[in-house]
């Protein structure tokens, strides 16, 4: 994130990241599988949908997905669908906003085929997704090791509330409307 944007900072720490999470997600899938904990391997899935969006957008420019971009969103879909069904408030919560991506998701890849779609679309959605999977797993390594905190709800949203800013400032800084020079 601090690192000045297509340069090669950025690019490798980028790839650490990727790889990094990459592990983290198959690692939440794994122990979840092993210790059958329903509620961690929703939100693996969830982290790596994420990570997987963001990193196909700097892949596939055009957005135009092809049939494995198709097959994650129903795999996002599902996962979103299962954890609003489980009425489990955290999952229900992150279901929620799951399953109002999952859409936005769908109707951005019909939309990546109209000549009217905008050139920054992938870069709109790289900084989010990748944003938004840092969130997640920064939330879950928050709760998982901060035990004694009041009020208990606040380590569940801090992450949210403070990157969620972030990820506005930078989608603005790199995709926003530029601003037109004035002619005297």
């Amino acid at each position: 994130m601090i690192f000045k944007k297509g340069g090669k900072q950025h690019i490798l720490s980028g790839k650490i990241f990727f790889f990094a999470m990459t592990s983290v997600c198959f690692s939440a899938l794994l122990i979840s599988v092993m210790k059958g904990n329903q509620f961690l391997f929703a939100i693996g899935i969830f982290s790596f949908y994420q990570l997987m969006a963001g990193y196909r957008s700097i892949k596939n420019k055009s957005l135009q997905p092809a049939w494995y971009d198709w097959l994650l969103l129903l795999i996002g879909t599902a996962n979103a669908i299962q954890m609003v069904m489980s009425l489990h408030i955290v999952l229900l919560v992150f279901g929620s906003l799951s399953l109002f991506q999952m859409v936005g998701e769908f109707l951005l890849f019909r939309k990546a085929t109209k000549p009217d779609f905008p050139k920054n679309a992938w870069l709109r959605r790289h900084i989010g997704m990748m944003m938004g999977s840092y969130i997640a797993t920064l939330t879950a390594f928050i709760v998982v090791n901060i035990k004694e905190f009041e009020p208990a709800w606040l380590p569940w949203i801090l992450p949210t509330f403070i990157f969620t800013p972030v990820i506005v400032y930078y989608t603005r800084k790199f995709t926003g409307p530029k601003p037109k020079k004035q002619t005297i």
